[in-house]
């Protein structure tokens, strides 16, 4: 095995292997490690597009991670860091999202019928106001199922466009 370190100076093994030994599961293609079971981190959440990592565990697989995963970035057994590339999207990803407007009657329901037109499922929705302000002011926190992060990205625009909306982003963890 020999160490490499990346753009980012993180450093992982690599496995000198073929590169015919490249495995395909789910959406993620594991190079030099053929056969191995691949998970979502739930820390970091990643999404096809993400810049991605894997995390070789102890019999359970790779943990797939985003690279600025903080995790990844305070982790002492960087051998066990390995290449990773997202393939054909297959599924979609639940991706943490919020919202800040000035409230307005219709906001939520605007929110939620240019979501639904985009084909994209909200798996939770959370919504307050704070009236102690001279604007109320809004705050929507969704789940957002996504297929890629291309889709995100339109959606979050979109809903940015909407009246009364000041910025729509990502959760990131940690």
């Amino acid at each position: 095995m020999q160490n490499e370190q990346d753009e980012e100076g993180l450093k992982f093994g690599t496995r000198i292997i073929p590169e015919t030994a490249v495995e395909s599961h789910d959406t993620i293609t594991v190079v030099g490690l053929k056969g191995l079971l691949t998970t979502m981190a739930r820390c970091c959440n990643p999404v096809p597009g993400d810049d991605i990592i894997g995390y070789v565990t102890r019999g359970r697989g790779a943990t797939i991670h985003r690279r600025d995963c903080p995790n990844i970035l305070r982790l002492r057994e960087k051998e066990r860091l390995v290449r990773v590339a997202w393939g054909e999207p297959k599924r979609t990803y639940p991706v943490s999202v919020r919202v800040k407007a000035y409230d307005r009657d219709g906001l939520a329901r605007d929110v939620s019928n240019l979501v639904a037109n985009e084909g994209i499922n909200m798996g939770l929705v959370q919504a307050g106001v704070n009236h102690d302000s001279k604007l109320s002011l809004a705050v929507l926190d969704l789940v957002l199922e996504v297929k890629d992060i291309d889709q995100l990205t339109r959606v979050l625009t979109r809903i940015e466009a909407l009246p009364n909306v000041m910025e729509a982003h990502r959760v990131r963890p940690g």
